[in-house]
């Protein structure tokens, strides 16, 4: 089990160092795409609303300090969702945007992996990440 939880954490963090050495500017909304392929992989399995309930579970649990970070309540759609998690992100420094993202990141995974076990989520994320974002393979 720890060495897929290893493998999970390797896999988020390649991904997001790929979104901050993209040399573009706003790195961490640039990490949106992450947040795009997940959810591209695992809305068909959980639906938009568990999807969002995830996300909003991972708020709620990784916000302590952040009164920025905030999902919209009861939200279903994941196109609502994410655009007021880009605007989250857009509206704060860059470094702290990337630290919470991770976080959060971190957190939704997590969660996923006590619902659907480390060895599935760590195959889900390989799968949704393995060509992000540019076609090279994580």
């Amino acid at each position: 089990m720890e060495k897929n939880d290893d493998k999970r954490q390797q896999l988020m963090r390649e991904v997001l160092a790929q979104a901050a050495d993209s040399g573009c500017a706003g790195g961490p909304v640039r990490a949106m795409g992450a947040w795009r392929s997940l959810a591209a992989y695992l809305c068909p399995l959980v639906g938009e609303a568990g999807f969002c309930a995830l996300y909003g579970r991972a708020v709620r649990l990784s916000a302590l300090g952040e009164a920025w970070l905030a999902a919209p309540l009861g939200v279903r759609s994941i196109e609502v969702l994410f655009a007021t998690h880009e605007q989250n992100l857009a509206a704060v420094d860059p470094a702290r945007a990337g630290a919470v993202n991770a976080a959060l990141l971190e957190t939704f995974t997590r969660l996923l992996s006590g619902l659907i076990g480390e060895a599935l989520t760590a195959r889900l994320l390989n799968t949704a990440w393995a060509e992000w974002p540019d076609g090279k393979s994580t």
